[in-house]
Order: C-alpha cells, then structure tokens, then sequence
C-alpha cells in the first residue's frame, strides 16, 4: 500500500493518518484537526501533548510538503472492534505564547528586539525576514496581556506579518514586512495554471486529469478608506507639526473618505509617515482579494505565485498567498484495496492579494488600556534622594513590575503633573525617591504614564501629626542628604508654609528650621517639626531669625504704628505722619527766622536746611499727578508712630547723612550722655534760643577757645562774673572800656584813661617794684608725697621777718575753716614750720593781732591816692628774679595761671616798698 499523506508523531507507527482539516494564514495561529487511527484505546495523552508532530503530503514533483505544529489536544473520538479513532489538534508553538500573560517593562528597543526577546524563551526557531529599520521606543509595556497578544499588537502596529514555514522536525516563524525581501516563491514552481474542471479535486490513476492547478478563480474589491491622516503631540516639541497624510484612491465612488488616526504613537515626522504609509497599506490588503480552489500541494500562506492561463489578462499576475484551507484525507481501506492514490484525497481553498504591495495585518489585537490609576514608588540610583531631568521628570517602580530593580532602570522618565506649569514658572514640587505617587496613563495607554498625584503611606506619613493637628494644611519640606561630602544626614530639618485654622487661633506661617527662620501671621504659636501647633506666642505679625535679616525696599519703605484697622486705604497711606513733617518743618523755619532776625544765624544756612526738608516731605506726601498711590515719590525711609519711637543699642549709635540733619521736637529735647558730650562742626556753630542759655560745669571747668580768632561776648544789659577768683590774661594786651574810659595792660604797661573823674576808694594803698606773670607764677604751691603743704616764706627768704621786725612776734597759721593748725612765736631765723593739707585748702597766716592774707596786709608807707600810677617806681629793677617759692598745691593738675597763692605778690611788694 502506497499512503500519500502520513504523520509522525513521538509514537512512532502507532498512530496512522487518516484526515486533516484547518485553515493557515498571514499573521493567525493555525489549527489543524487531524484524526488518527490506532490499535488501542489506551494510549497516554500525556506522551503526545505539548510535542511536536509533523504530517507529511507526498507531491505531485516527488518531493514531500509537511503540515507540523504542537500537539494542544488528544484524545479518543470512537473506536469500534477492529481499531480505535483518535482526535489531534496541532497548533503552531506561538500558539504557547498564548498561555502566558505578563507585566513587563521594555526600554530603549525597537520591536524586532522586543519580538526577539520574548519569543526567545520559547526555545523554537525564529526568522526575521525585515527589510527596513525600526525606530527605538523608549518605553513599550506588555500589559496584563499575553505573550502572543503582546507580540501581535506590536506587528500589526509596525505593519509586520508573520507565517510558518514547515520542515520535516521544526516548523519555523518567519517575520515578514516586505513581498521581494520577505516572501519566497512557491516551491515546485512559481507559476500556477488556471484550469476550471468540475471536479474538486483528483485521484492518481486517472489520465484525463490535467495535474496540479487553480480550478476556482474568484477576484473580487471591497470599498475602503482611500486617505488616512494621522497626528500625534510630543512635549519635547510643543510646537511641532507632527502630522502626516497619505492617500491611496481606488478609483470607485467614495474612494475618498478619510480615516483620522489620534494619536499616532510617534514623536518623529518621518515615524509619522512611516505610520501613515503602513496603515494606507493596510487598507489595500482588505480592498483587493480574491479567493480560489487548487489541488497543488504546496500552497502555503507566505508564498508567491503566478497566475496563468487565466482568460482575464489583469488577472494574470504574481499574488500573495494570505491564506490557506487544508482538506486532507487518506482512506485506509481503500487504499488497501485500489490503486496507488485512489484512496487520497487533496484540497485546498485559498486567498491572495496582488503582489504589487505588502501585505499588512488589521489591528484586530486589542490594546490594553488601563482601568484607572494607580501607584507607584519613586526610584532612582542608590544613595540618591532626588532623581529627575531637566523637564522635571522621575523613574518610578510599578508594583506589578516583578522584573524592575527598583533604580533608575525600573521605568522610562515619567512627567510630573503640577498644580500649575507655565513658561519657567509656576508650582514645582518633585517626588523624591522612596515617595508614593498616583500614576495615570494618557487615554488609557499604559506606554503612556504620567504622574498626578502623591499619597502618603506607613513609611512616609503626613507633615503634621493626625489627626490632633488637623486645623493645620500647607505644605512642608525635608532637608536633602548632603553631598558635599560632609556625611550630614537629610531630613533633620526642612521648611514649612502652614495655614492654622485652630478655633479663633488662626494663623499663618512661613518658616525655615535653618536658624529658626520665620514669618508669623495672626494668633502667632509655635510650629515645630511634626508635632504641629505649640505654645501661643502673641498676636499680630512676627518676622524673626537667629541668623541676618535685612528689609530692603527699592522704592520706598514705611514702618509706622498708624493704625489702619481691617487694612483700610492704601499701604503707603502716611496722612498723620506726612502732617508731623510739615509741622516740623514749619518750627524750623519759624525759629530759623528769629534766629536770623538776632543775628545769631548767617541768611541762608537754615534756608538751606528748610529747603531741603519741603522738598522730602513733598517726595514722601507725593501729589495728584502722581496716581491713585503718590507716595514715597523717592526712596525714603520712613519711620513713624502713634505713640513714640524708641531706639536701643548695646553698643554704638551711629546717625550719618550726606547732606543735612534736621531734629525737630514740638517740646523739649534732652540729650545725655554718661561721658561726653562731643560736638564737631567743620564751619561754624551757631546756637540760639529765644530766651535763655545756660552752662554749668558741676565739678570741672568750663574752657571756651578760639585758637585762630576771637570770642565776643556782647549783651544788651550787663555781663556778670562770679566766682572764687577771677582770671583774666593775654598775651600782648588787654583793653577794658567803657563809656569812652579805658585801661589798657600790655608789656610796657598799664594805662588808664578817662575824660572824667578818676576815683579809688581804698583803706591802704601799697606799691611796690617791677612784677610780672612768670614771676607771679613761680609763687604756686608744690606738691609733696602726694599731699599739699605750704611754709611761709616772705619773697621765699626766712629773714625777711627778720627785715620787717617780726622776729619775736606771736604768730598763729589757720585754715579754711578757722581751724589753727600751727602756733607759736617767729624765731629768729624767721624760718616757719611746713603745714601739710590732704586737700586744697586755704592758710592764713596771723603775727601779732592781724591777719596777714590776701586783703589784710600791714603796711608802713601808702602813696597818694591821686598819684598817677604809672610813676618812675614802675620802672626799677626791684628783684627781678626772686628765688623759687615752697608752696600750697591749690590749682588744679596741670597747673594754673590763677593767683591761688598763700599771700598776694602786691602786699608783699607794697610792704617791702614801705620798707624803702
């Protein structure tokens, strides 16, 4: 017996062929019915299923046509005495990839590479026959989809078809996208005669059958889309015009309606076109078909044929086989009992498109679409807290992706949805990583994911402790992990903006933990950390840091105490601080006026200053022509309040202006100071007051200097010196007159002048030799062993007592206080004890019954009382040089050009004279 068709199987010959049935075609899974026969009832299923078997077709050539593919199914179908009937299914091994579903991530490949990657874990043979280049997806997701649906979505996207060639031990996938590159010729030969008969199919014996050939030619054109326009958005490229059109007219009625694609899933202009050409072609595939009936046994989906003889000679041309239906059949018994072939039978329906074009599969796959959004965890590489791009983008790790590692691999950059988003500006607020996010996929795509939202979990739990501090919303921050190689760990500190809607405690509040850095609104309380709202702190407003804080105000800048209550008027609103100015500046005119109307002020200077306050207060004021808000015309400072302004330093205060300073008090102004009081004026200072001026120095003196020029001091009535003694010296002259009188002391003398009465009331008079101020000055006490002390000494010699009689006489020295501090009688060498004083003090010194002291001096002679003082005794040299005197320290240090002396010069010099 000769069998034409068989089968091999892993049970060798214990199974024998006896039918087949399925269909094949361009980008479908086959499914091969195939009935069997066999001896026994009882074989395993297990030894078949899952393995492969081939059918074998002997052809018209002598060569062999095989049909394999995976055992799905086996079982018993009926059995009768003699043999059992067995059913197969034979599937190709893609068909396996629809047993397995996954989430995976693919990044940074083109769909051959994607194609190659998950297929090749299957371990079955795969040929990419692919005439062009495919762009690199960034990022491509099989979504809760199988394998096979993943793989043929992905080529009916790029206009890839693929079929199965068939061997005697494999049957190979074959992934095609072009007809020359793609699809080889049919094997035994190209060319297929067209020969119509009736009868469908052919038995060996008989000579009157014409062979191999297509007895049923049945072309036929549907109406399609002849225009596919397509468009797409890429953020990269706001702008670009991504759209792409292409138009593939067939000529008929309605040919030219279009089909409008969005988006297209490209980002590129050229990908565009590529798209919009693959799904023209798509279009052509479905529109021109034609269907037919052959016994040639080597048809097989994938291949090219020629059709010939047709009587239509368009019709006479190359076709794709995009489809094949088997019918094979061999007869046991027949075949046992007739002739070789008389027991087969072959047939085969098939369809096939011109092959002027490629053939593109339909996108019958469904894409997956995501049911919602869902969450992820931020990524990124190890040690790192933020990882983002320069669009703001962040990887994420899905929670169904079981592959991804968790870092900066784990997904592509994903966009960040913001509260607001313009051109560099608006919200910004990255998810760092380790965070929770809400992700949502653009219409549903799950190649497409976007960021739209950040959740909190047990890891990363809210800003402020809940739900005691639930008044509290805002936003804050955590501090970085420092990467300057410090080791300072983040999350120590951060920032904070918190609106508090406490019950009648609201407030809100800006703060850094950075030197505790803050603005306070409203019912102020302390906010730290987590915990949320502390302590009450006040009411009102505080701005306050441990570290530099400065207000700078390019314009202008108000700090006032004016109330203005529920923000009423405008911010530079100053009416009450605007009126104090012009009152201020009104005073000092008003007093500079008077104060040049008494010549105490030069014309002009206080002018000046006036001036120069109306045109401040006019630039603070502003005017109408100046807007709804005309203040601070000029960047003035301005510092203003209801009450008063208190300024305090612990160290120095420092008022500087480059022009003038002007202080106005509508009272009194007190100046102190707990040291001095230092004034320096370049030009002059002028000092006026319109009733009184007073100076008074409580312990020292009071020094007033003009070291290049004079002082006046002028008074409409009368000017009054008192004081314990009286010092008046110049260097060259000194001048008193009055009412046309004077006296004049100079170096050549003294003269008094007068054109009325000269009249001097004295007791005594006395006049004595040539005297001057050195000499005077060599008569002031000296200090010794840090105590004041004082010997009498006429003229610094003890025996002038001896010259003046004294000698023998009682004498008594006494202080200030009458207190007698020495005693006794003038010895002979007239020499008198020291009395020491721990203080200045005044001694007198007593001999006999009279004082001997600075108005109570014994004389022996007196000269006329209307003498002219200025006699010829003025001029002898009368002790020009007398010996340096021991006396009382009573000037203060630094010496003294005061007569404090123990006995005047002018009663010594009157008694001496009298001696003469």
């Amino acid at each position: 017996m000769t069998r034409r068709v068989t089968i091999q199987t892993p049970l060798g010959e214990a199974l024998q062929f006896h039918r087949l049935a399925g269909r094949e075609a361009l980008s479908r899974l086959y499914d091969f019915e195939v009935d069997l026969l066999g001896n026994s009832n009882g074989i395993d299923a297990k030894m078949l299923l899952g393995k492969p078997s081939t059918v074998a077709v002997q052809t018209e050539s002598g060569g062999t046509r095989y049909l394999g593919g995976i055992t799905a199914f086996f079982g018993l179908a009926a059995e009768d005495a003699r043999q059992s009937f067995y059913r197969m299914r034979l599937r190709p091994w893609l068909w396996l990839a629809t047993l397995r579903s996954d989430f995976r991530i693919f990044q940074d490949k083109s769909v051959p590479h994607i194609l190659a990657e998950v297929l090749g874990r299957y371990g079955y043979p795969v040929e990419q026959r692919l005439s062009r280049e495919y762009r690199v997806r960034d990022y491509c997701v099989q979504y809760h989809e199988s394998d096979f649906s993943y793989v043929s979505r992905l080529c009916e996207l790029e206009g890839i078809c693929y079929y199965f060639r068939h061997e005697a031990q494999r049957h190979v996938l074959v992934f095609a996208d072009d007809i020359a590159a793609s699809h080889d010729p049919l094997p035994g030969g190209e060319t297929v005669r067209f020969h119509p008969s009736e009868k469908a199919g052919m038995t060996g014996g008989n000579r009157a059958n014409p062979g191999e050939r297509i007895f049923e030619w049945k072309p036929g054109e549907e109406v399609r889309s002849g225009l596919h326009f397509t468009d797409d958005y890429d953020f990269l490229k706001p702008a670009a015009d991504l759209s792409s059109q292409r138009q593939a007219p067939a000529g008929h009625t309605h040919d030219d309606f279009e089909c409008y694609e969005w988006p297209g899933g490209y980002t590129q202009h050229d990908d565009g076109e590529i798209h919009t050409r693959i799904r023209t072609e798509e279009q052509l595939s479905e529109r021109c078909v034609a269907s037919g009936r052959s016994n040639r046994r080597e048809l097989a989906p994938g291949h090219v044929f020629e059709l010939a003889n047709h009587p239509r000679d368009d019709q006479n041309r190359k076709y794709l086989l995009t489809s094949v239906e088997y019918e094979l059949q061999e007869n046991i018994q027949a075949s046992e009992g007739a002739g070789a072939g008389e027991g087969s039978v072959q047939r085969f329906a098939f369809e096939a498109q011109p092959a002027d074009h490629a053939w593109r599969p339909r996108r019958v796959t469904p894409r997956p679409r995501t049911r919602g959004p869902q969450t992820a965890i931020v990524v990124g590489p190890k040690n790192e807290e933020t990882w983002t791009d320069r669009h703001g983008r962040i990887k994420v790790q899905f929670h169904w992706d079981r592959l991804g590692a968790r870092n900066e691999n784990s997904s592509c950059w994903v966009r960040v949805s913001m509260s607001w988003a313009g051109d560099t500006f608006g919200t910004a607020a990255l998810p760092r990583v380790g965070h929770e996010v809400v992700v949502d996929f653009l219409n549903g795509d799950p190649d497409c994911p976007i960021v739209t939202g950040r959740v909190f979990n047990a890891t990363n739990m809210p800003a402020w402790r809940l739900p005691d501090q639930a008044n509290l919303s805002g936003i804050r921050s955590r501090e970085l992990r420092a990467d300057d190689g410090s080791g300072r760990a983040g999350g120590a500190r951060g920032n904070h903006l918190a609106l508090d809607d406490h019950p009648g405690k609201i407030q809100a509040q800006l703060k850094s933990d950075h030197l505790c850095s803050s603005l306070s609104l409203g019912h102020i309380g302390r906010i730290d950390g987590t915990e949320g709202r502390a302590d009450d702190r006040g009411e009102g407003a505080e701005l306050r840091t441990d570290g530099h804080a400065s207000v700078r105000a390019a314009k202008g800048l108000l700090l006032t105490t004016e109330a203005r209550p529920d923000a009423q008027a405008h911010i530079t609103d100053l009416g009450e601080t605007v009126a104090r100015l012009t009152a201020a500046r009104d005073l000092h005119e008003r007093q500079s006026r008077t104060a040049q109307e008494a010549k105490a002020h030069e014309a002009g200077d206080q002018d000046v200053v006036t001036q120069a306050l109306k045109e401040q207060n006019d630039a603070i004021k502003g005017g109408s022509e100046h807007g709804a808000f005309p203040e601070l015309r000029e960047p003035h400072l301005v510092l203003a309040s209801a009450a008063g302004i208190q300024s305090t330093a612990a160290g120095a205060t420092h008022i500087a202006s480059i022009t003038h300073n002007a202080l106005s008090s509508g009272g009194h102004t007190s100046i102190s100071a707990g040291r001095s009081f230092l004034v320096s004026v370049r030009e002059a200072a002028r000092l006026f007051a319109y009733k009184a001026i007073r100076l008074t120095a409580a312990t020292a003196g009071i020094d007033i200097v003009a070291l290049q020029n004079s002082i006046n001091l002028l008074a409409r009535l009368d000017i009054k010196q008192e004081a314990d003694r009286i010092s008046i010296t110049a260097r060259e002259e000194i001048v008193v007159s009055g009412g046309g009188s004077f006296t004049r002391w100079n170096r050549a003398g003294i003269v008094h002048g007068t054109q009325g009465l000269w009249r001097e009331h004295a007791r005594t008079h006395s006049y004595a030799g040539p005297m001057d101020m050195a000499k005077l000055q060599r008569m002031e006490g000296v200090s010794h062993d840090d105590r004041y002390s004082v010997r009498f000494a006429p003229l610094g010699s003890d025996e002038v007592f001896g010259h003046m009689a004294m000698t023998g006489l009682p004498y008594r020295i006494v202080d200030e206080k009458q207190q007698t501090r020495a005693e006794g009688v003038i010895p002979e060498d007239g020499r008198l004890p020291r009395i020491e004083f721990d203080t200045p003090d005044e001694a007198v010194l007593i001999v006999g019954e009279e004082a001997w002291a600075w108005s109570e001096v014994p004389t022996t002679s007196t000269r006329d009382d209307d003498s002219d003082a200025a006699g010829p005794e003025d001029s002898d040299g009368l002790d020009d040089d007398p010996p340096a005197l021991e006396g009382s320290k009573y000037a203060p240090p630094g010496g003294s050009t005061g007569p404090d002396h123990f006995l005047s010069e002018s009663s010594v010099q009157a008694y001496l004279n009298g001696l003469g």
